[in-house]
């Protein structure tokens, strides 16, 4: 089997070095360009390659969109890329600095999966120019940035589709190794620069191998910015507490100085991260956020950005709302229940390193030995019972540390914190991840499409929406006996919604991800709190 695996390339290289996508980059010569809105006869705005040369140079410009270009190590083809998306956003910022809050600018971070690159004619460009039409069509108050992280997602020329596909292992290393200080500290920047308007909103979007390459890029730092914002917040809300217990003026003033300094500290902390990150279909195994999720479940943190209330006052860790609408996703992983790539291919494609992991003792089983446990930290603050518990037995519904390996996120029912439900009749609803029917027993609930008449039966309903053509009523369930409660969301959207792997720059995609994510049940996403909360063990 080693033998195969060492042969296989020197095999394949004289066959695929002839028909290589070249490694270069495509927009040097415009790194950001103008996208213009939808016309008055609500005609699709042009994307052709003439289009494309149109820069964007105008703080009055509704919609903008940059390129950042990467190589197959991971570092910038040209820095002045970046510095052209910097001076997007700020040019943005400094038009709406006195505008109010629903007025800030949106920042949206796109990072493309296999086979598509930053070319003009990349089907994936040309998506992601309409979906950025559409998202101001629905927030014309607000300027809209793009921002397209290229790479070689493409290596194979479309002409040689067979050896096409044999590039599924060479990109999927390559979205391993992409990830590092270049990508990191782009993305850190692009959230700090935009948070130079408090209100600000940054959202950054991967698929396939691209929420790979964005999760190896943020979990990290995400991780660390959280950290870093706790004990900064807590040290200040310590420090106000001795402020003003304090009679000795010299420490009184010592102690407002450092509170002082750790609130702005921790303010630096999360405005140096996404408000929202979503991974679309994405090929990376469940291992790749498992340790994120434990991380959140163990420290029981819950993300209620529309929280009010003053930065700068002593307070600076409030107790989270007991308002479950209050609680909203920082990190989203969605996957369609139609996508074969990620549900049959990644465990196809991760086979063969997994009998080699395997035999080398690489992963941890169920155990109950003190020096071997393994098990999967839960964390669900709307449990009425427990808020923290541990899957580690299999009578539990534990997995092995393997079967993560094996599988994409969205597509384990263990990490699931979500479902969608789907009208299939005046009365009746089905699950899309299970087949389950539910019967609705007020009709008028799905055919208002109403949050509220579909809670007066206890479902636990976080947002419904429609689609745009058939006008079918579809609603987000917080799912049932869950574990993963944390503001991780993860869930298998309906075919009807993405009907496959691929086909993700759609109308009705794009309208679910504004209904649930952006604006739920009329209240738009806004930042007011950015930091996370622990709830109390």
């Amino acid at each position: 089997m080693n033998l195969a695996k060492c042969i296989l390339p020197i095999v394949l290289l004289p066959v695929l070095a002839g028909c290589h996508v070249p490694l270069k980059p495509y927009r040097l010569d415009h790194p950001a360009i103008v996208v213009p809105p939808m016309a008055s006869d609500e005609a699709p705005p042009d994307v052709s390659y003439a289009a494309q040369k149109k820069d964007c140079v105008s703080a009055s410009t509704p919609i903008c969109l940059a390129f950042i270009e990467v190589d197959d190590m991971g570092e910038l083809f040209d820095k002045a890329e970046l510095d052209t998306a910097l001076a997007v956003i700020r040019r943005a910022n400094d038009r709406t600095k006195s505008s109010p809050p629903e007025n800030a600018p949106v920042v949206i971070t796109f990072i493309h999966g296999w086979k598509n690159n930053a070319a003009h004619d990349n089907d994936n460009v040309k998506g992601f120019m309409r979906a950025l039409e559409q998202i101001y069509e629905r927030n014309q108050a607000r300027q809209i940035v793009g921002v397209y992280i290229g790479w070689r997602g493409d290596l194979i020329r479309s002409y040689f589709p067979v050896s096409r596909q044999f590039s599924y292992y060479n990109r999927e290393a390559t979205a391993v190794r992409v990830p590092g200080v270049t990508v990191s500290s782009a993305l850190a920047q692009i959230a700090a620069r935009t948070h130079e308007n408090r209100h600000g909103l940054v959202v950054f979007i991967g698929h396939s191998f691209g929420g790979l390459l964005l999760e190896r890029s943020v979990s990290e730092t995400t991780a660390s910015q959280i950290a870093q914002q706790t004990i900064f917040s807590q040290q200040a809300q310590e420090t106000a507490e001795l402020s003003r217990s304090s009679t000795d003026a010299h420490e009184k003033d010592a102690a407002e100085q450092l509170r002082r300094d750790t609130t702005v500290a921790a303010k630096l902390a999360s405005d140096s991260r996404a408000d929202l990150v979503i991974f679309i279909n994405p090929a990376g195994a469940a291992t790749e956020s498992k340790q994120m999720l434990d991380f959140l479940a163990d420290n029981g943190y819950r993300y209620q950005p529309g929280l009010a209330r003053d930065e700068m006052q002593a307070t600076v860790t409030p107790a989270p709302s007991a308002d479950r609408d209050a609680d909203r996703p920082l990190i989203v992983s969605l996957t369609s229940t139609a996508d074969l790539a990620t549900k049959l291919a990644l465990p196809i494609g991760h086979g063969l390193p997994y009998l080699g992991f395997k035999n080398a003792g690489s992963f941890r089983n169920l155990s109950q030995d003190p020096g071997k446990r393994y098990s999967l930290q839960c964390f669900d603050p709307h449990n009425e019972k427990h808020a923290y518990w541990n899957l580690d037995t299999k009578a539990a519904g534990g997995l092995s540390q393997g079967s993560y390996y094996l599988s994409s996120t969205p597509h384990m029912q263990i990490l699931q914190s979500h479902d969608m439900l789907k009208a299939t009749g005046p009365s009746q609803m089905r699950v899309s991840s299970t087949g389950q029917l539910i019967q609705i027993h007020d009709a008028r609930a799905i055919a208002e499409c109403n949050r509220d008449l579909l809670n007066q039966q206890g479902l636990n309903i976080v947002s419904t929406f429609r689609l745009y053509d058939t006008q079918t009523c579809f609603a987000v369930q917080e799912r049932p006996n869950r574990c993963n409660g944390t503001p991780y969301w993860v869930m298998e959207i309906d075919p009807d919604v993405v009907p496959d792997h691929s086909t993700i720059f759609t109308q009705r995609l794009i309208s679910f991800l504004i209904d649930t994510f952006f604006s739920t049940q009329g209240r738009p996403l806004v930042r007011i709190t950015p930091q996370l909360m622990k709830a109390p063990h």
